[in-house]
């Protein structure tokens, strides 16, 4: 979702690069936390939504610097100093050519490789700039395990259980890095080549089968076995995608404008129960 620049959109763009074009600039307003200025080849302009986002924003800037350094793909790093107006902060960020790969296929070696490439990175330089595990939504706490249940079709309240009790074992795989939000427009393609990788915010030391959970969301659940790196990791991936989806259940019960609960429960069901198979695997 992208419209014109406010005049100080604009203002703010030209205050940190001035040396850019920012003509018919166009905002990105597809980011939770950020939006996104775009008008010219060389840079964009990242501006933080909220107090929390600005705060936030050093942390992340330093984290993009020290990823670009063991990856080989494109991964924005700060053109700029942060700059904040009106307590908002905000930066100019490298621009990463490219767009979202179309959904439900992808080319397996790819994102195989991509994901022993997150996996090979040295994490000890980085934990001081990582997020926390769950940081977006926070942990499985009992009254949000308990909240999920209540909402659940009877069918379907033992296959979560048996989801919520895999947390503990979960939580003792040695941690890698895991970007945290590998969904499509957030990795760019050009002509079916992975250039960069954006939005590095929630990435956290984590279970490393997230990543491959992650990439199938989006590319295809039956690829799962085609991109994890190991029979084991594929198992726990296909659990992840049942909690994933405890997730955005939960998520969607604590929405105000009386959401679709069974409309979204036809949709994750099947996920729920294909997970809690593998548990029972």
């Amino acid at each position: 979702m992208s419209r014109p620049a406010t005049e100080e959109e604009l203002s703010i763009a030209r205050r940190l690069r001035p040396d850019l074009s920012w003509e018919h600039a166009s905002v990105n307003e597809g980011g939770q936390f950020h939006k996104v200025v775009i008008a010219n080849p060389d840079s964009v302009i990242r501006m933080a939504r909220t107090i929390d986002a600005t705060e936030e924003m050093p942390r992340s800037i330093k984290l993009l610097e020290l990823v670009s350094d063991q990856l080989d793909y494109q991964i924005p790093v700060a053109t700029s100093q942060i700059q904040t107006v009106d307590s908002l902060g905000s930066v100019a960020m490298s621009f990463i050519p490219g767009s979202a790969h179309e959904p439900h296929y992808g080319d397996p070696k790819i994102l195989g490789k991509l994901v022993s490439d997150l996996a090979q990175v040295e994490l000890e330089p980085l934990r001081e700039h990582l997020a926390s595990p769950f940081a977006f939504r926070g942990s499985w706490t009992d009254e949000r395990q308990q909240q999920c249940f209540d909402a659940l079709p009877e069918e379907l309240r033992g296959p979560a259980s048996s989801l919520w009790a895999q947390l503990d074992e979960l939580a003792q795989v040695p941690p890698s890095l895991v970007h945290g939000d590998l969904a499509g427009h957030n990795m760019h393609w050009v002509d079916e080549e992975l250039i960069g990788i954006l939005d590095w915010d929630l990435a956290a030391a984590w279970d490393p089968a997230l990543n491959t959970a992650y990439l199938s969301l989006w590319h295809g659940l039956e690829m799962v076995d085609l991109i994890a790196p190991s029979p084991d990791e594929a198992h726990r991936a296909k659990i992840w995608l049942g909690l994933m989806s405890l997730e955005r259940l939960s998520d969607t019960l604590s929405r105000t404008d009386d959401p679709r609960i069974d409309k979204l429960l036809r949709k994750i069901g099947p996920r729920i129960e294909n997970a809690a198979q593998a548990v029972g695997s």
